[in-house]
């Protein structure tokens, strides 16, 4: 498995740098140090590669938040994997490190990689005074989910959608 410093472009943390900040963030209680604010969890990070270069402005990505280790004392802690929750903690997102995995991507492809990630504030490296969340993928238990191209992604989101609507080929008429 590669070093995590491989992964990240701006901020070195390695293997045992990462092991340290988990550690810390799974002892943190809420009511310490905001700074100090991290989760830790499960995620599946959607990556679309959109131009030949490896680096940050290369990729396009989500986190589609799947569990959350609540931080003692939070109040949510009570029933942290509401899907609201989940959902407002990865749109909280502003940067995510990029897997070294995925340097093999092509263009346009979109990946799916399964991780544990930890998720901290950090300055924002654009705006002055203001905050940034960062989401590290884990270097264990790191794995490629699905490799679709954009067509194929595209088209799973509308056949999803169109059985959520009650579109689905079920009810399509049949030829006589």
């Amino acid at each position: 498995m590669t070093s995590i410093t491989e992964d990240l472009r701006f901020v070195g943390i390695d293997d045992e740098g990462y092991a340290q900040a988990v550690a810390a963030a799974k002892a943190f209680t809420y009511g310490d140090d905001q700074s100090g604010f991290a989760f830790t969890g499960k995620a599946t990070l959607m990556f679309q590669r959109e131009s030949e270069e490896w680096g940050h402005g290369a990729f396009s990505s989500t986190p589609l938040i799947r569990f959350i280790d609540p931080m003692q004392g939070a109040p949510e802690a009570q029933d942290p994997q509401e899907e609201d929750f989940l959902q407002a903690v990865g749109d909280r997102v502003t940067f995510l490190h990029v897997p070294s995995q995925c340097q093999d991507m092509l263009v346009d492809d979109v990946w799916g990689i399964d991780c544990e990630f930890l998720m901290f504030a950090m300055p924002h490296p654009q705006d002055e005074g203001a905050t940034a969340w960062l989401l590290i993928p884990g270097p264990d238990h790191r794995v490629i989910s699905s490799k679709q191209t954009m067509q194929d992604y595209q088209f799973a989101e509308l056949k999803n959608a169109a059985a959520t609507l009650g579109f689905d080929d079920s009810e399509a008429p049949k030829p006589h």
